[in-house]
C-alpha cells in the first residue's frame, strides 16, 4: 500500500480501497496531459453522478446528487471528492457492499473537455469554466464554488452555459439509461457476479487516436417483460416478432439484435449528425415516409436539435448519439438513417465528403467497382485517402472523413465535390456523368456531388434500407470490395448469421480538404 499512497495527489483515493476486494484500479499518476472527461452514474448509498475532468495526470472529480442539467437556470450541487486516478475513465462495474462507495458503477458519458483559460487558476478561484465534447454532455459548462460553507469538503455548483447545445425540455440523466461504453442498464451491470465480470471491456475515451475497428460482440441481452414487449437498454420494443421484412422473415427483434452488434462502429459515423429518417411503421409491404424533423412521440432517448433552415426559420431536428436512441427510432418503425455531412453544434462546419455513385440499371456492378476505384485514384492525386461503401441501393459511396471545414466549410466542400464530378464527366464522357437528369444516365455512373451541401444527406454507415431483402448500407475494405457482386450483398440476416466484415481502419483518419484543388490533377 506504500508505493500506491506515495503520489500525495492520490494517497485519499488509495486509503479508502482495499484492492484485493474491488475491481476498481489502483491510484497511479498518469503520464502526459489528456483532456477526457467522464461521468459515471454511481448507485452507492444514494445514487448520484460523479462527474470528473482530466487534469495533471489524475481525474478531478464531483459528485452530482441530481445528475447533470442541459438547462442554464438548473445549479446543480456538485461535491467535490478526491481526485481519482485516469485508469477509473474505463471502470464500469460493481463495487463490493462494505467497500467505499460500494454499489453500482455505469459509464454513462465520455469525452474530452477542453478548460477556457488556466483550469489551475479556475480551481484555485472557484469558477471553472470549459467546454465538453462527449456523447451526451456538449457545450459550454461551468463549476462554481460555494462560499460561506463549514463542510469538509467543497460544494461547487454545476450548471450548462447558454449555448446551442442549452435545453429546458429534456431530462438527460431519465432519456439515458444504458451505459455508452457497453449498451447495459444499472440492472444489467449488477446482475454480472464476482470480481471477474465486474470490468467491462477498457475503451480509450480519448479522441486524439481513432479507435481500432473490430467487429463487437453484441452485449447481453436485457429482460423480456412479456412475450408482447421486449426490453433492451431502457427501451420498450412492442411487438417484437413483428416483421417489418416479411420476405426476408426479419422482425423486430431481429432489428434490435442487428444494431445491437453495430453499435460501436456505426455510433461514431452518426453521433450528433441531424438525420433524415425512412419510416415504414407497418412494415416495407405499407406506406413509408420520409421525416425530416422532430415530432411528437419523439422517444426521449433521441436528441432534438435546434437548426435555423435556409429559409430562415428555426426547426428541430433529430439526432441519436447512443444505442437506446438508435433502438428508439427502430420501435418508431425507422428503417433507414441519413446524416448530414456535420454534426450539430457545429453544422457549419462538414467533416466528410461523399460521392453516390448511381449507374443506370443496365449496367454491371464490376463496373461501378471500376468507377469507385478510379474515383479513389483522383482523390489520392490530391493527397486524400477515401474509403468504399456499399450503399444497399443501386451503388457504391465514396467516403472521405475530413477535419471539420471551419471558414467557408460548406461552399469549399460543395465547390470540391462539384469539380472532381465534372472533371470525370468532362475526361471520360462515355463512362461518367456530372448531370441529375436520368436520361443523361444511359450507359454511364451518375456522379452525384450533391450530397456536400448544407442540409443534403446520405445514408449512414450500418444502416438498414428499406429494401425487401433487409441490406444494409455496408462499409468494405478497397480489397474486400473486389469480391462483391452486388450493392445489396449485405444483408441483416447475412450479418446475424455470419458477422461483419474486416473493417480495421474504415475511415478512421480524417484529413485537410486540400486548397487550390479541384479534382482535375493527373492521374
Amino acid at each position: 500500500m506504500s508505493s500506491l499512497s506515495s503520489d500525495p495527489a492520490l494517497s485519499a483515493y488509495n486509503a479508502k480501497r482495499d484492492f484485493a476486494q474491488t475491481a476498481e484500479p489502483p491510484g497511479r499518476r498518469a503520464a502526459g496531459e489528456g483532456h477526457r472527461f467522464l461521468v459515471q452514474k454511481h448507485a452507492a448509498r444514494r445514487l448520484h453522478y460523479d462527474f470528473r475532468l482530466e487534469l495533471d495526470g489524475v481525474l478531478l472529480s464531483w459528485a452530482v446528487t441530481r445528475g447533470p442539467s442541459l438547462d442554464p437556470a438548473e445549479k446543480r450541487l456538485a461535491v467535490r471528492t478526491e481526485d481519482h486516478p485516469v485508469s477509473y475513465a474505463d471502470f464500469e462495474g460493481t463495487i463490493p457492499a462494505g467497500q467505499y462507495g460500494g454499489g453500482t458503477v455505469m459509464l454513462w458519458d465520455r469525452g474530452c473537455w477542453q478548460p477556457e483559460g488556466d483550469p489551475r487558476a479556475g480551481l484555485r478561484d472557484g469558477r471553472l469554466r470549459f467546454r465538453l465534447d462527449g456523447a451526451r454532455l456538449r457545450g459550454d459548462w461551468m463549476l462554481i464554488r460555494m462560499r460561506g460553507t463549514a463542510e469538509a469538503r467543497e460544494n461547487w455548483l454545476l450548471r450548462k452555459l447558454d449555448d446551442a447545445e442549452a435545453r429546458t425540455d429534456f431530462d438527460l440523466t431519465e432519456a439515458h439509461a444504458a451505459s455508452v461504453l457497453s449498451g447495459r442498464t444499472m440492472e444489467e451491470i449488477a446482475g454480472t457476479a464476482g470480481r471477474a465480470d465486474t470490468a467491462a471491456p477498457r475503451a480509450r475515451a480519448s479522441r486524439a487516436k481513432p479507435p481500432t475497428r473490430e467487429a463487437p460482440k453484441a452485449p447481453r441481452a436485457v429482460r423480456e417483460a412479456s412475450g408482447s414487449v421486449l426490453l433492451r437498454h431502457g427501451v420498450r420494443i412492442t411487438s417484437p416478432d413483428r416483421e417489418p421484412y416479411p420476405d426476408a422473415h426479419v422482425s423486430k427483434r431481429d432489428l434490435v439484435a442487428y444494431y445491437e452488434r453495430v453499435a460501436a462502429l456505426m455510433l461514431p459515423e452518426i453521433r450528433g449528425r441531424p438525420l433524415t429518417l425512412i419510416r415504414c411503421p407497418r412494415g416495407i409491404g405499407e406506406r413509408c415516409f420520409v421525416q425530416q424533423h422532430a415530432g411528437a412521440g419523439l422517444p426521449g432517448t433521441v436528441r432534438r436539435v435546434r437548426l435555423r433552415e435556409a429559409t430562415g426559420t428555426v426547426r428541430e431536428h433529430v439526432a441519436v448519439d447512443d444505442l437506446p436512441g438508435l433502438l428508439g427510432l427502430v420501435q418508431m418503425g425507422v428503417l433507414e438513417f441519413h446524416g448530414w455531412g456535420s454534426r450539430a453544434g457545429s453544422v457549419a462546419s462538414p467533416d466528410r465528403l461523399v460521392l453516390d455513385l448511381d449507374p443506370d440499371p443496365a449496367l454491371p456492378f464490376s463496373a461501378v467497382v471500376e468507377a469507385a476505384r478510379t474515383i479513389r485514384e483522383r482523390l489520392a492525386a490530391d493527397g486524400l485517402a477515401a474509403w468504399p461503401m456499399l450503399s444497399g441501393g443501386k451503388g457504391i459511396h465514396v467516403v472521405v472523413p475530413l477535419v471539420a471545414l471551419k471558414r467557408s466549410g460548406w461552399s469549399r466542400l460543395g465547390g470540391y465535390a462539384e469539380a472532381v464530378a465534372q472533371a470525370l464527366a468532362r475526361e471520360e464522357p462515355a463512362r461518367f456523368t456530372a448531370n441529375v437528369a436520368k436520361g443523361e444516365r444511359a450507359g454511364r455512373i451518375y456522379v452525384d456531388y450533391l450530397r456536400n451541401e448544407r442540409g443534403a444527406t446520405a445514408v449512414m454507415p450500418f444502416s438498414t434500407r428499406a429494401k425487401p431483402a433487409a441490406s444494409l448500407a455496408m462499409p468494405l475494405s478497397w480489397e474486400a470490395l473486389t469480391d462483391i457482386g452486388s450493392p445489396q450483398a449485405f444483408t441483416l440476416r447475412r450479418v446475424l448469421d455470419g458477422g461483419l466484415p474486416d473493417l480495421a481502419g474504415w475511415a478512421a483518419a480524417p484529413q485537410t480538404l486540400p486548397r487550390g484543388t479541384s479534382g482535375t490533377r493527373a492521374r
